[in-house]
Parts: structure tokens; sequence; C-alpha cells
């Protein structure tokens, strides 16, 4: 059985790839440039864009599972592929999404409506599935700090106090390759978070542990954290993610079982994802 990871240049894709690997299984994959791709030692690799599957057949020779991202609904329709993985018999697919495709605040906003498009997507044309909502990435610090706190030793908050459930990004790679392989936790969703709810600022004040050095926290104003918006940033997602965050000030972030239950470990702490990824941060 071989299983196809599409966007094996993810974050998350490229780790769902290792840790198959590592188990021994036939794993391939998938980008829209696949000789961007890095894969372990007998991993195939091939070029798919499922908004636009043109390559489909080949991407889905022999392939009985699949890993997809629901974001990939941002760049087109997924019906296409989605179709294709059917009729080329795959058993079961997992869907890669987010909570905000039915939190309240966020369902009916960008972020939520691009999300549950996938999902109704796969759940009109695909093949079986089980939808991955992952908690609050680990790696959101990374993407959101590190280049405040390599640059100037601090980091800017809206809101410190909101409370989110870091989750480990080979946690959630982990439970995607089991279901992947495995059909014992395979449901209609699993919700995966970190061990424990914890403030932006607790966040930080790990990431400070792994530096040696307390990061120091502004607080701008909503208006002034939008100013400061990266280019990479829409500005309607950025409103809906600040939004999010006020929501959550004084509010513990639920934390669930999941990783545990399905990997057989606890779920990894933030700080030893800090601990691993401290040069990221470092000046």
């Amino acid at each position: 059985m071989t299983v196809l990871v599409t966007g094996g240049r993810g974050n998350i894709g490229e780790r769902v790839v290792s840790v198959l690997a590592a188990a021994g299984h036939r794993v391939r994959a998938s980008a829209r440039d696949a000789g961007a791709l890095a894969v372990p030692s007998g991993v195939e690799t091939v070029e798919l864009d499922v908004a636009d599957p043109r390559n489909a057949g080949a991407a889905l020779k022999d392939v009985r599972a699949v890993f997809l991202y629901a974001a990939a609904t941002l760049s087109g329709d997924l019906r296409g592929f989605l179709e294709e993985a059917r009729a080329a018999g795959v058993e079961h697919l997992v869907l890669l999404s987010s909570p905000a495709s039915y939190e309240a605040g966020e369902h009916d906003r960008i972020i939520g409506r691009a999300h549950r498009a996938a999902e109704e997507a796969v759940e009109e044309a695909g093949p079986p599935s089980t939808l991955l909502y992952p908690a609050w990435l680990a790696g959101n610090a990374q993407r959101d700090w590190a280049g405040q706190i390599k640059e100037s030793g601090r980091v800017a908050l809206p809101y410190p106090d909101a409370q989110v459930n870091p989750v480990h990004l080979d946690d959630v790679a982990e439970v995607a390759a089991d279901l992947l392989t495995r059909d014992r936790h395979r449901a209609r969703l699993q919700v995966v978070t970190g061990p424990e709810s914890m403030r932006l600022r607790d966040i930080v004040d790990a990431v400070g542990d792994a530096l040696g050095t307390p990061v120091p926290i502004d607080v701008p104003s909503r208006e002034e954290a939008m100013a400061r918006r990266e280019e990479w940033m829409p500005a309607e997602v950025l409103d809906v993610l600040l939004d999010a965050e006020a929501a959550a000030v004084g509010v513990p972030a639920p934390v669930t079982n999941t990783v545990e239950r399905i990997t057989g470990h606890p779920a990894r702490p933030f700080a030893e994802w800090v601990r691993a990824h401290r040069e990221d941060f470092a000046a």
C-alpha cells in the first residue's frame, strides 16, 4: 500500500512523510514543484497541484490513503482531485483542517469558510475521510514572532493574556500517520491539542527560557497591530485572528487526550518544541 502525502513541503506534510517512511510504509510525496521536495531515502516524489489535478493519475497509482490540506482550497476547488482519488480506489483520506471551521466568531469568516469548503468537498466527492483539527500550532511562534525577537529581542502582542493550547507539530504528524495506516481511530473528526492551555505571554516566556534571556512584551493597540501587518498576511485574515485572540483573553483553551490515545505517548509540551527550534529565535 502506498500513502500519498500532498503538500510534502509543508510544515506538517513534511513531518508526515518522515513519520511514515521511518515506520517502513511506502510513501509518495507531492508538491507543485516536485524538485523542491526534500524527502527521506526511498520516498517517491511526484508533481501534483490538487486544485488542477492533471497529474492525478500518476500521483494516485496504487495509493490507498491520502493526506490532504484543507488550505489547498484557497487556490482552487478540490473536487476534481477528490473524484480521481475515489475512482482510483483510495480507501481513506485524512484532511488537515482547522478549528476555525467550527469555532464561534470564525466559522463564518474567511478562514472558517475556506476550511469548511474543503470539508464539504471531501464529504461530497471524496473517499471516506477523517477530519484532523490541530490546535494552535507550536510553529506559529516561529512564524509570527521569530523575526521580531531576532531583530529586537522583543515581541508585540495585542492580547498577551489570550489562551491557546499549543500542539507540537510532530504530534500532529504522528496522529495523521496513524489515521492513514490503521483504521482503529478513524472517525468523522479528531481534535489534536497540546497538553495544556497557555497564555500567549507564557509561551513567550518559554521562548525566553530557551534563549536564556527574557523576551519583553510590547502591547500595541489593535489599530497598531493592523498597521504592522506583514505583507504576506491578508488584512482580512489578521482581522479574524485578532478577534479570536481578543475572545480568548482569560478563557482556558480546550485540551484533548487525542495524542496519547492515538500515539500511546503524552502530548509534547511547547517547551520541548521551542528548545529544538531555539536557533530560529536567536539573534
